[in-house]
Order: structure tokens, then C-alpha cells, then sequence
């Protein structure tokens, strides 16, 4: 059940039940109407017919006895009008002689017989009133006056028709309006579902419009900003992708560089020493060769390791991250004796797994190297060290900075960037130029290393 029909079936169940409370009310209330309406024509009605019979008794000659035949002195047919009654007149031996209703009733605008029965309480509560005809001491017959409600009870009949159409109406109207707002203020949904739809297919470029509706406008401008920060998101993850296969294939082009320049030549020079001592019978040549052969040897063992501490630091997993970073601190430092360096580590860095430290190791790592290139500074600030669940880094330099709204960071800072929220820690960079460049991140200790 979609929204709008909601919405129009909890209205009509409101309208319905106020309908429904309004009905019994004026039900409730149309009985006491009609009581006090009933009761009071009986109260005009036995006045005027008193003063008629008073009258009428004091002047009328009762001459023989078959006074009975002769035409009702009462003339009730011309009190037709008087709806709430009926009034009759029955002589001594019980036969209608007179009233003011005719025999058959021809009234066509009377209530359904549920809705008398469920006024029935009111002409049950009305009792019929009787008044012997007395003439000469002598009993002519009976007056019988009987509240009679249906002509009421037809009007209200009718009224109460009139105001359930007038409410079935109204129920229409209100229906219809609010269907018609809800769909006109649910018909934007189709156009974020469709920026949705094109966001899902990769249209980075899908926007909302702006509505007119404030809660919806809000959406719209919420919904902008993320496509946005999306689109960004995405294009940097590119560039950076793009970048860390241009890193990797210079760092295999140098590897190969230094096989086939360093470790190549290297070879050459040995296998000629060899092939020297193989082919000479001289002890001293064949021992001035294989000097030559260990020097070589050497100077290859220095290029390997070299090579391997550029790949990945052995003391990372020899000695564990405090020695690997005071280690690459200390090399630091002697390629750059200008600008001095302020070391806080914890010594309590034994424990941290493997991909915490690598990581803390790089992003110190990628700090240097950016401060060695952009910063002129003249000092430095790392402090290492852990809290209950996180490993702090900081790294300060009171160098020339820069503008963070101004200037696109590097691929060096978004690759950081990328390490510390892709374990699920945050980082944070803020730099101007006159206090330098602070970097702060915080690695999670405890890392689920997915399968």
C-alpha cells in the first residue's frame, strides 16, 4: 500500500468516525427534541380540547338517544395539521367516531422501519392520554389522545440524509485534495529516483534540481554535495590508481635498472676473474682475481640490500618498528644535518601487528620525503605512541606550508590518506604558512585482516 493511499485511507477513517460520533449525538439528541416537541402539542392539544368539550357540552342538546348518529360535534378532520397527535373520539360502546387522521395513511416520506426502531425509544416513552365526554351525567364516549413521533422522526430522517450526503461529499472533496497534494509533493521522488538510478549506474554526474518544497530542497542539496564528494572521491581514487602503477612500474624500471647496470656488471667483472683464474697457472694472478671476485661480491651485497631496504625495511622484521624508525630517522638525519629533529617513540611498540607497522613506518617514511622536498624546515617534531585501542603519529614541521583550500594535495598525502582510512583509522592535515604542515593519524591496534 503505496503512501498517498495510506494517507487517504487514515483521513476517511477520521472523517468516518466523526461522522459516526456526530450521528449518534444528533440521534440522541433528536430524541429529546422530539420528546419535549410531542409532550408539548399533548399539553396544547388537551388545553384546546377541554375549553372545545366545556363548550360545547354547556350548549349542545342531547334530545333523544340517537344523538350517537349524529355528526361529531368535535370536528377533529380539520385538525389534520396537527402532525405529533393522534386524536380520536370513540363513543360509549367503543366505535371511532372521529378523527383527525384519515384511515389509510398516505404519507410517502417516512423513515426506513430500522431507523423508527432505532427511535422506537421515544414513542415508547410516550403514553397515550384519555378523556371521558360527559354530557347531562350521562357518558357519550372517550377521547383519546396518542403522541404520535413519525412526523418528526421522518424529518429527521431527512435531515440526517441531507447531512450524510453533505458528508459523503465532504469526504470526497478532502480525499481527492489531499490526494492530489501528496502526489503533487511525492512527485520529486521520481526524480531522485532516477538520480539514484543513474548515481548506481555510474553517472557520477547525475544532479537534482532544485524543489520547491523546503524538506525536499534539502534532500536535493544533500543528495548534490554527495554526488559531488563522490565524484571527487572517485576521480582521485583514479589519479591515485594511476599513480600507483606508475610508482610500480618506475620501481620495477629501477630494479631492473640496478640488475642489469649494477648487479649485471657486477657479474660480468666476476665471471672475467674467473675465467682469469681458470686459464692462468700464476697464484699470484689467480689471487689478485679472486680478491678482485670478493670485492665484487661486496659491492653487490651492499646494491641487494639497498635494494631490499627500499622494497621493505629487514629491521621491520628483525628488530620491530621503534628500531626501524629511529634507524630511518637516523639516515635521515645525516642526508639532512640542517634541520634538527625532536624524537618522542614509545619503547611500548613490540606488540603492534605487522599492518599497523608497516603503515606507521610508511606514513613517517612519506613524511621525510616530503619535508625533504617541499618544507625548508629547520625542525622536526615525531612523536610515536599508543593508546588503549590506537597508535598516535604525529609529525611537525615548522616549514613553508601551504594553503589546504588553495592547493590539491599530492599523491604522497592521498596515498597516506588512503593507508589509514582503508585500516578504518583517520587522518588529519593542517598546514598554512606560517606554522608549517601538521599530520596526525590514528591507526586501530586491532585489525581483522580480511581472508
Amino acid at each position: 500500500m503505496n503512501l498517498k493511499i495510506r494517507i487517504n485511507l487514515i483521513i476517511t477513517l477520521m472523517l468516518a468516525l466523526v461522522m459516526l460520533i456526530g450521528t449518534v449525538m444528533t440521534i440522541n439528541n433528536a430524541q429529546e427534541d422530539i420528546r419535549a416537541e410531542v409532550d408539548s402539542t399533548t399539553v396544547l392539544a388537551l388545553h384546546l380540547l377541554d375549553a372545545e368539550v366545556s363548550h360545547y357540552t354547556s350548549d349542545y342538546a342531547w334530545a333523544n338517544s340517537n344523538a350517537d348518529d349524529k355528526v361529531s360535534i368535535f370536528r377533529l378532520q380539520s385538525l389534520d395539521n396537527v402532525r405529533h397527535l393522534r386524536i380520536e373520539f370513540f363513543d360509549s360502546f367503543g366505535r371511532l367516531r372521529d378523527s383527525n387522521r384519515p384511515p389509510v395513511s398516505s404519507d410517502t416520506n417516512s423513515s426506513p422501519d430500522w431507523f423508527e426502531s432505532l427511535m422506537g425509544k421515544v414513542s415508547t416513552s410516550l403514553k397515550a392520554t384519555h378523556r371521558p365526554i360527559i354530557v347531562n351525567n350521562r357518558i357519550l364516549g372517550e377521547m383519546v389522545i396518542t403522541p404520535d413521533p413519525s412526523y418528526e422522526i421522518a424529518e429527521i430522517w431527512h435531515d440526517t440524509i441531507g447531512l450524510l450526503s453533505l458528508g459523503f461529499l465532504f469526504f470526497l472533496v478532502v480525499n481527492g485534495m489531499v490526494y492530489w497534494a501528496v502526489d503533487s509533493a511525492l512527485r520529486p521522488i521520481k526524480k531522485i529516483l532516477n538520480a539514484l538510478t543513474q548515481l548506481e549506474h555510474g553517472n557520477l554526474q547525475a544532479r537534482l534540481p532544485v524543489f520547491s518544497l523546503p524538506e525536499l530542497s534539502s534532500v536535493s542539496n544533500k543528495f548534490n554535495a554527495m554526488a559531488q564528494t563522490l565524484e571527487n572521491s572517485t576521480l582521485n581514487n583514479h589519479r591515485l590508481t594511476q599513480q600507483i602503477i606508475r610508482l610500480q612500474e618506475d620501481e620495477r624500471k629501477n630494479i631492473a635498472h640496478d640488475l642489469h647496470d649494477e648487479i649485471g656488471q657486477h657479474l660480468t667483472a666476476i665471471n672475467i676473474d674467473a675465467s682469469v683464474i681458470l686459464k692462468t697457472d700464476n697464484i699470484s694472478t689467480a689471487k689478485e682475481s679472486a680478491m678482485a671476485i670478493s670485492a665484487v661480491a661486496m659491492q653487490m651485497m651492499e646494491i641487494v640490500r639497498a635494494m631490499l631496504q627500499r622494497l621493505r625495511p629487514a629491521m621491520l622484521d628483525e628488530l620491530g618498528l621503534c628500531a626501524s624508525l629511529h634507524e630511518l630517522i637516523e639516515t635521515w638525519r645525516q642526508r639532512n644535518r640542517s634541520i634538527s629533529v625532536s624524537i618522542n617513540i614509545s619503547s611500548q611498540l613490540g606488540c603492534i601487528n605487522e599492518t599497523t607497522a608497516i603503515t606507521a613506518y610508511r606514513i613517517v617514511q612519506e613524511c621525510l620525503t616530503n619535508i625533504t622536498k617541499h618544507a625548508n624546515a629547520r625542525l622536526v617534531t615525531i612523536k610515536i605512541e599508543p593508546k588503549a585501542d590506537y597508535l598516535k603519529i604525529l609529525v611537525h614541521d615548522n616549514g613553508h606550508g601551504f594553503d589546504t583550500q588553495l592547493t590539491s594535495q599530492g599523491f604522497g598525502l592521498a596515498g597516506m590518506r588512503e593507508r589509514v582510512e582503508g585500516l578504518g583509522g583517520s587522518f588529519h592535515l593542517s598546514s598554512n604558512q606560517e606554522t608549517g604542515v601538521l599530520i596526525e593519524a590514528s591507526l586501530p591496534l586491532n585489525i581483522k585482516v580480511p581472508k
